[in-house]
C-alpha cells in the first residue's frame, strides 16, 4: 500500500495514503514530511479487523484498531474527521513513547526558544497564534503541542483554524504562560500550582493509550520546572505578536 512518513518529534511515523489524504482538509501534514528513517509506527487500513479489535471513539468520530508493537491497524470509513481521529492516535502514541505530554496549547519560536501558550477554550490560542505569525514569529502548533520533562517542546500538524499552519521542530521553552484577555501586554506572574493545573487540566486524552496520571504528572512536573511562568495579557492587536517576540529575544 502506499504510504506516506511524517516527523514527529524527530520519529517517524508512516501511514498509509487513504488515511492521510482524507485527513488533509483538517490536518496540515505537508511541512512534517520526511524521507528516509525507519518508522517508529507503521499506521495501516483495513476493510475489516478480526472481532476482537478495540473501539476508539469520540467528538472526531469512531475507529477500530489493534496495536502490535510497531504496527498500528485500524478499520475506520471515510472522512476528514475520521482521518484525523486516527493521526491523533498515531501521534499520541508515539509522543508517549518518547516521553511526551501533549497538551492543548499553541506553540510559537524566534529558531531559538519557543513560547507555550494555554488556557480555555475562547482564551485566544488561536488569535495569539495569528498576531505572533504577523510579528515574523513561527507556528509550531495553535492545537495540540509536545511537551518533553527537558524543558522542550515540539509542533504537530494538528490545528485549530486553517490558516494556522505548524512547522516541525523542537525547541527549548522560554516561558509557558496562561493567556488572559486586557487592553495592553504585559506579562504577569504565574505559580507553579497554577501552572500546574492549567497543563493537567489541557492534557490531551488518547484515550485508548492514556498515560497512567502518575506518569502524566511526573512528566508535566519535569517540563514545569524547566521553563519560565507567566500569565500573559494581550489584546487582539499586532502589538501582541511583537510583546512576544520580545519576550523570546531577551
Amino acid at each position: 500500500m502506499p504510504a506516506y512518513d511524517f516527523d514527529c518529534a524527530g520519529a517517524v511515523i508512516r501511514v498509509e495514503a487513504s488515511l492521510a489524504d482524507m485527513s488533509r482538509p483538517r490536518v496540515h501534514l505537508g511541512a512534517f514530511a520526511v524521507t528516509g528513517g525507519a518508522p517508529e509506527l507503521v499506521i495501516e487500513r483495513h476493510p475489516a479487523l478480526p472481532p476482537h479489535a478495540k473501539v476508539a471513539e469520540g467528538p472526531l468520530g469512531r475507529c477500530r484498531w489493534l496495536l502490535d508493537g510497531n504496527r498500528l491497524d485500524v478499520e475506520v470509513p471515510d472522512g476528514m474527521y475520521q482521518g484525523e481521529l486516527v493521526l491523533r492516535l498515531g501521534w499520541y502514541l508515539v509522543a508517549s513513547r518518547r516521553g511526551a505530554v501533549l497538551i492543548h496549547a499553541c506553540a510559537v519560536t524566534d529558531g531559538a526558544h519557543a513560547l507555550v501558550a494555554s488556557g480555555r477554550s475562547g482564551d485566544g490560542k488561536s488569535t495569539l497564534a495569528r498576531l505572533c505569525r504577523g510579528a515574523g514569529l513561527e507556528l509550531l502548533t495553535d492545537e495540540i503541542v509536545q511537551l518533553f520533562p527537558d524543558g522542550t517542546a515540539a509542533g504537530t500538524p494538528f490545528r485549530s483554524d486553517a490558516d494556522n499552519v505548524g512547522r516541525p521542530g523542537r525547541f527549548p521553552v522560554k516561558y509557558l504562560v496562561a493567556l488572559e484577555k486586557a487592553p495592553e501586554e504585559r506579562l504577569g506572574p504565574l505559580s507553579p500550582l497554577d501552572a500546574g493545573a492549567l497543563v493537567t487540566s489541557q492534557c490531551f486524552d488518547g484515550a485508548v493509550f492514556a498515560l497512567p496520571r502518575v506518569e502524566a504528572n511526573r512528566r508535566l512536573l519535569g517540563f514545569l520546572s524547566k521553563t519560565g511562568l507567566g500569565t500573559l495579557a494581550f489584546r487582539k492587536d499586532p502589538a501582541a505578536g511583537e510583546f512576544v517576540k520580545r519576550l523570546l529575544a531577551t
